[in-house]
């Protein structure tokens, strides 16, 4: 397939409702970036074992066993106003088929490496109808190296309709999107390997000592790509980390696309994510605005055992809006 026709195709893969396409923001075949790999829709992908090993083991006892839930008030940023919302990050150990990419149901050493699973759900109105993103994130924190994700999933929906990302680590990032959009259809492309936005809050959690300072190459975050309508490659990043109150700051900008991320840390219970703040243009008219994240409840728990109606006295004390 040629390759400047498959990217192409590629962006329009971002394009929502079609109210919403922007001619100005449409990609420039002939500029496009070189790390996107020809890819035929339907090939499969050998996966190396050697790929991405890593000496370094980190001790995740906090997430085993038990998760740990945070809500978080949002006001987030979309279209041409700040509307209200409810965040949730659940984050947790768990074993995971290293080839499968899958969760192990019989794990072993051979098989298997132990990942922290990171799953985020925005929703939030936008008038009258709802968006509802939901993103998932398996980092190893044993065996390969951390700072590429084996897996990332997103899932979007709102009225207009729903589109699903499935992001594996397989010699470099194959991306695999579905959607109800005839423009869109089934679609299957390559990148090669680069930090991934989606990660950084995981690698919070692993090891301060894994982010990025300085400049760096960084995917932006899949619902960002989806609902910004700008180009899917890697944008040059600048990372930096101050100290804040009982912990620390961890910033990052995006120059090119005018995006920036500013994460509050608390040093206590494994690196906790108290608020973090993210500003980039909005569609429509272009203007920066910022999408705010506050914790406002956390507990740690097995939470898939408290299934039963008793146990609905919980989302009470997460302060979960409905």
């Amino acid at each position: 397939m040629n390759a400047k026709i498959l990217v192409f195709s590629v962006f329009t893969l971002l394009l929502s409702c079609n109210s919403e396409n922007i001619e100005s923001n449409h990609i420039n075949p002939e500029t496009a970036d070189s790390n996107i790999k020809n890819s035929e829709v339907g090939g499969d992908l050998e996966f190396k074992e050697d790929i991405n090993l890593s000496d370094e083991n980190y001790d995740m006892s906090y997430f085993s066993g038990q998760a740990e839930i945070a809500t978080y008030t949002l006001k987030k940023a979309r279209y041409q106003d700040i509307h209200p919302g409810e965040a949730v990050l659940v984050f947790v150990s768990e074993p995971f088929l290293s080839e499968k990419q899958v969760k192990a149901d019989r794990p072993n050493s051979d098989n298997s490496v132990k990942v922290l699973k990171m799953n985020r759900i925005d929703r939030f109105s936008t008038g009258v109808y709802d968006y509802s993103q939901f993103t998932s994130v398996f980092t190893p924190y044993q065996k390969y190296d951390a700072k590429y994700p084996i897996k990332i999933t997103m899932g979007s929906q709102d009225w207009c309709g729903q589109s699903f990302y499935q992001v594996n680590n397989r010699n470099g990032f194959e991306f695999n999107q579905k959607s109800y959009f005839e423009s869109e259809g089934d679609t299957i492309f390559n990148l090669d390997y680069v930090l991934t936005e989606d990660n950084m809050l995981n690698l919070i959690r692993i090891s301060k000592d894994l982010l990025p300072i300085g400049e760096f190459e960084i995917l932006p975050s899949i619902s960002y790509l989806r609902s910004s309508h700008i180009e899917v490659k890697s944008y040059l990043a600048n990372g930096s980390i101050s100290s804040g109150e009982n912990g620390f700051i961890y910033e990052y900008t995006i120059p090119e696309i005018k995006r920036s991320v500013k994460i509050h840390v608390s040093n206590d219970n494994q690196n906790r994510i108290m608020k973090w703040e993210e500003t980039y243009p909005t569609v429509f008219d272009g203007t920066l605005r910022k999408s705010i994240y506050e914790m406002k409840g956390v507990e740690v728990m097995p939470y898939w055992r408290m299934n039963n109606k008793e146990d609905s006295y919980l989302r009470k004390e997460l302060k979960l809006l409905n």
